[in-house]
């Protein structure tokens, strides 16, 4: 074998193995590239969904707390104009206003439990329990015969007004929950 054989062999191999490094390289660097581009599109969904569901925490605490607040100021100003009242047309009204209240609040509560923060999931529960028990108790007592809830309650406005602090009382703890959750990470 002659010394321009073995020269051009050399050559050979040598741009081979260049062409081959180049391949391997360019791979190399083709699925960093793509690794790159999957991590970004994963933080930018993830980073969608964050915002996604922020939007809905907010949706369903503004919802949570009007619901709230109606069934307050139902109970505040409702309430009081059936004691001692015999009009049915304006019992049966208010039990209708109250089934759509309560509907209603469930419906926000609902929402609350499927987008809301641990924290605000309780403090929404309470206060859904403090409405509906509140509310129903004090139908069902000025449904009794004879008025014997009245006579158990002597000052039943004293009731009315007790039942609807407590409710006010969760509405502030659910807000407060709310804005913890909302504001948690924000400087």
């Amino acid at each position: 074998m002659g010394s321009g054989v073995a020269t051009q062999l050399i050559t050979v191999g040598a741009t081979l193995s260049g062409v081959v490094l180049t391949l391997l390289a360019n791979a190399s660097l083709e699925r960093r590239r793509a690794r790159d581009t999957r991590d970004l599109e994963s933080m930018r969904m993830g980073s969608e969904h964050a915002k996604w569901l922020r939007e809905e925490r907010v949706r369903a605490y503004a919802d949570m707390s009007l619901a709230g607040e109606e069934v307050l100021q139902f109970i505040r100003t409702e309430m009081p104009l059936l004691i001692g009242s015999d009009d049915a047309g304006r019992r049966v009204d208010t039990e209708a206003r109250w089934r759509a209240l309560r509907t209603d609040l469930r419906k926000a509560y609902n929402q609350v439990a499927l987008f809301g923060a641990d924290h605000a999931r309780a403090a929404a529960l309470h206060m859904w329990r403090t409405a509906r028990n509140g509310a129903n108790d004090l139908l069902r007592d000025l449904d009794c015969p004879d008025n014997e809830a009245l006579a158990a309650w002597p000052d039943f406005p004293e009731r009315i007004r007790e039942i609807a602090a407590d409710l006010g009382s969760a509405g502030d703890r659910f807000l407060d929950a709310c804005r913890k959750d909302l504001l948690k990470g924000v400087p």
